[in-house]
């Protein structure tokens, strides 16, 4: 351990460490990691955290980069909301019903607001859960989870609907 300018330095064989020694600060101003804002406003363009680099911060941090199959699994789930909507509303045209009461009375004020108010929900939500992929529920459910269960969710929903539509015009 060295001590230069009462900074500890701890080596642990990889990497060094700066401690602090007497309770002083090492760095004055404000701690920029909890600014969570700046990260989705900037990080498009200065990308830096692609994992968590400080231990014991694997829970409930944020990161820049995120992984391909994040972005796949996104890009499906906005598609199969779109299909779902179109699905829904050819169903619903052929004598069907829509269950969900919400979806239903702005289905009942005009069609359009129906598309738009379901992509957007589906596309927040799920963009939410992408920044907050690391952050844990219930001690063990993250965002990961989430993302993955919407997924096959609509995936359920999106092969019912094929079925459904399969009893309607008599291809079976």
């Amino acid at each position: 351990m060295n001590n230069i300018n009462n900074i500890s330095i701890e080596h642990d064989g990889n990497h060094y460490f700066p401690q602090k020694v007497k309770d002083q600060k090492i760095r004055n101003g404000v701690d920029r990691r909890k600014n969570t804002s700046r990260s989705l406003l900037v990080s498009p363009f200065m990308r830096r955290r692609k994992t968590i680099r400080r231990e014991g911060g694997g829970r409930n941090s944020y990161v820049d980069i995120h992984e391909k199959s994040l972005f796949i699994i996104f890009t499906l789930t906005i598609t199969f909301c779109i299909i779902d909507a179109i699905f829904t509303l050819i169903i619903i045209k052929n004598g069907g019903e829509e269950l969900n009461p919400f979806m239903k009375y702005i289905m009942d004020r005009d069609v359009l607001t129906f598309f738009w108010v379901k992509f957007s929900v589906t596309s927040f939500g799920m963009l939410f859960l992408v920044v907050h992929k690391f952050f844990v529920v219930f001690r063990f459910i993250t965002g990961y989870h989430f993302l993955y269960s919407i997924f096959s969710m609509y995936l359920i929903l999106i092969l019912y609907e094929i079925y459904l539509l399969e009893l309607i015009f008599n291809v079976i």
